[in-house]
């Protein structure tokens, strides 16, 4: 009997191998070729499964941001208010090996989004889901109505983007560590003294000395 192929599966496994392809030699260099070659096929084969390279990268950048949503609900488990959205900033940060690839790829694709419709509508769909996300955790924790929500999720969101490109391209420096500092200083700023939730370690941001940058 002919060997059974299960589709979907193979269709992970080329989008995996284009993620080791985009970190290996990037966007422009990711041919059908070099594809093929990490996915232990023909160019064929991935015509069978794909329509185009522009639908392979897509798919690949679908699954970044399909993984990093999951991770962001999941970190929301059993927290609310500030701890809430906490979690959900770390989470959309470059602090350990897996977000720092995924970070990579976005990199990758951040720089042809601008003149490519198909990478542009796709980080436009993604934006507006964590805009969504971030914009749904502040009116939560804003009862009183003090933040100003479109504005502040611009900035969280502006803020995340930076930390996230400097720690991409400069990880000695911009450590987690520094990372989590940089967000709890964040929030500290931005919630007031009075507001029902203010945590304990936003107050204790507020305690400490600023920490001295580590090179």
């Amino acid at each position: 009997m002919p060997k059974q192929v299960d589709h979907e599966q193979r269709r992970q496994e080329i989008v995996a191998a284009t993620w080791l392809a985009l970190e290996d030699v990037g966007l422009d260099g990711t041919t059908m070729r070099e594809i093929a070659l990490r996915a232990e096929c023909t160019t064929g084969r991935l015509n069978h499964y794909f329509e185009s390279r522009d639908a392979i990268i897509v798919a690949a950048l679908r699954q970044v941001h399909s993984a990093a949503a999951h991770r962001m609900l999941s970190a929301l488990d059993g927290l609310t208010g500030i701890d809430a959205l906490r979690a959900v900033l770390l989470e959309s940060l470059p602090l350990d090996a897996q977000r720092r690839r995924e970070w990579k790829v976005w990199l990758a694709f951040w720089s042809r989004a601008s003149t490519d419709d198909a990478l542009q509508s796709e980080n436009t769909r993604r934006y507006t889901e964590w805009r969504d996300l971030i914009s749904t955790l502040l009116k939560a924790l804003d009862g009183a109505n003090e933040l100003d929500r479109g504005r502040t999720t611009d900035a969280l969101l502006a803020i995340v983007d930076g930390l996230g490109l400097q720690a991409t391209l400069d990880p000695t420096t911009m450590t987690a560590r520094r990372l989590e500092q940089a967000i709890d200083q964040v929030l500290h700023d931005m919630i007031p003294r009075t507001h029902p939730h203010r945590t304990a370690e936003t107050v204790r941001v507020a305690e400490r000395p600023p920490a001295r940058a580590s090179r």
